[in-house]
């Protein structure tokens, strides 16, 4: 099996993923497949999916794509902001692109979906052991990678429902596994760090990689983007 990078919720964060894309190459990955929302809230969507277009060879498509094709919505003043300056600067032929794509994909015993085995598309998160354990109870699939809530973690199905799994570095074994890389562009556990996962045989590692965030923050704010956008990745929140 190639060494696979999963990425997902780059969030137009360029200096994010370029810092990814170095650290990749460090680690030889062979392939990439990305989570989603490679769009809005950062000032360089057209670089983030140039660079998708021309790395990754399977993509999903993430709730702010389906907002950006009218297929989705919500009420949050920040987002729609960031949204309608995104259709406004964006090239039509990202939007072709991720016209092309779909909100879920099955590769052989791997799920890969932005949001929620269960409801791809739904936007519903799974951030409690709750969530978790009636995802890995009803999926099909032993192993699903989801993003959406930029916070790098797995569950596991075991003999107590749920079981967290925090640590960097782990195995697959025979059990239902749900794994989150975290976010490429706008991490939220805290730690303002890029977070993508390595899946090589059975092992899936959690890198978080430096990169230069007041510089990202800084073009968020020259392109008149809501600061909050800026200040959400000085404090990885």
């Amino acid at each position: 099996m190639a060494k696979i990078a999963v990425v997902s919720d780059i969030h137009a964060n360029l200096h994010a993923l370029n810092a990814v894309a170095r650290d990749m190459n460090l680690m030889g990955v062979e392939e990439v497949w990305c989570l989603g929302d490679t769009v809005n809230y950062g000032a360089f969507p057209n670089e983030c999916c140039r660079w998708v277009r021309e790395n990754v060879s399977i993509y999903i498509l993430g709730n702010h794509e389906l907002m950006l094709l009218g297929l989705a919505s919500v009420e949050n003043r920040y987002v729609n902001e960031c949204l309608n300056w995104t259709k406004e600067n964006i090239d039509a032929t990202w939007i072709e692109y991720f016209s092309t794509k779909s909100v879920i994909y099955h590769h052989k015993d791997i799920t890969l979906v932005h949001d929620n085995p269960l409801s791809p598309g739904s936007m519903k998160y799974i951030l409690t052991r709750e969530d978790a354990e009636i995802a890995l109870l009803k999926m099909n699939s032993r192993l699903c990678f989801f993003g959406h809530t930029h916070i790098p973690i797995g569950y596991r199905l075991s003999t107590v429902g749920a079981e967290i799994i925090r640590t960097p570095n782990y195995s697959i074994d025979l059990r239902k596994h749900l794994l989150n890389p975290g976010s490429v562009g706008q991490p939220r556990d805290g730690i303002p760090l890029a977070s993508y996962a390595i899946f090589e045989e059975n092992t899936v590692t959690i890198r978080r990689v430096k990169y230069d965030i007041k510089s990202a923050a800084r073009a968020i704010i020259d392109a008149n983007l809501p600061s909050v956008m800026a200040a959400r990745l000085l404090k990885g929140v």
